[in-house]
């Protein structure tokens, strides 16, 4: 029996200073150098994944941008990519912008290997601590543009706002208007604030960890997750684990509630695993 975890990161891998605690990275480590199948799902990209990951040794894919992205730590060719489907990519920001709502547009250039992500402002507070926490990153580049569009030889990733709760409530009446995407809607613990993603409806965070599995030959998932991104794939492994950090209805989805994530819940969890599997 070939087992794959898959951890989230923000609020499960990650404590509340948004880091790996020496604890877990020396744990995982030390399981990885020993066998274990071990990778991540996260709503990031490869912008700021690589620089949160960089002490783990992992040897899968990750997946990121909530299954629409796989490649290998430190290396953006995608190794599985869901695209956004590029007539609802165009209505979809038109009709968001005449909302009022502000995208940030996500596109994967691979002549330069790098995420071009434009945005229209950063007047509301939540977007400018967005900007300040990825401005410097590698793979990422911010370009401002009125009207988003998608460029040239470039493929179409995902689209998210942060916005008001009653505005992105219109957005995502537009967004359950079109075909051949998906959205989720929750309030993003890191940045206080209300956050939509949308993207393609063959993407989500199961779909990345299927698709891990397959590369892992893995028989059986066990994941674990804080929020409600984190819920289809609860629904698509065999085991999930919430932290205890997690809200209360996170937690009743998941079949086993374990310790916090700023009390290294995921390392403790594998190590428990681990003896059990002795």
């Amino acid at each position: 029996m070939r087992t794959l975890f898959v951890s989230d990161l923000d609020g499960t891998l990650l404590n509340r200073r948004s880091e790996i605690s020496d604890f877990t990275t020396d744990t995982i480590n030390r399981l990885l150098k020993n066998g274990l199948l071990f990778s991540v799902a996260t709503a990031r990209s490869i912008g700021t994944a690589f620089e949160k990951t960089s002490k783990l040794h992992l040897a899968l894919p990750i997946s990121l941008m909530n299954g629409v992205f796989l490649c290998y730590q430190n290396n953006p060719d995608p190794v599985a990519v869901f695209p956004f489907p590029k007539e609802e990519a165009a209505a979809l920001l038109r009709d968001a912008m005449a909302a009022g709502a502000s995208p940030f547009f996500y596109q994967y250039d691979p002549g330069i290997k790098k995420l071009l992500l434009q945005y229209v402002d950063f007047d509301y507070p939540p977007r400018a601590h967005f900007y300040q926490l990825r401005k410097d990153s590698l793979y990422k580049k911010f370009i401002h543009s009125p009207t988003p569009t998608l460029y040239k030889g470039c493929i179409p990733l995902y689209i998210n706002f942060l916005d008001e709760y009653d505005v992105l409530l219109r957005v995502k009446a537009i967004a359950d208007t079109l075909k051949g995407i998906q959205s989720i809607f929750y309030f993003d613990p890191v940045l206080q604030a209300w956050y939509l993603e949308i993207f393609s409806a063959m993407a989500g965070k199961a779909a990345g960890v299927k698709k891990l599995a397959q590369i892992a030959r893995a028989d059986k998932i066990v994941v674990f997750g804080d929020n409600g991104n984190d819920l289809s794939m609860f629904a698509a492994a065999d085991q999930s684990c919430a932290v205890e950090n997690a809200p209360k209805e996170i937690q009743a989805a998941a079949t086993t509630v374990i310790s916090s994530c700023d009390h290294d819940g995921v390392a403790r969890f594998l190590l428990q695993y681990e003896h059990h599997s002795v």
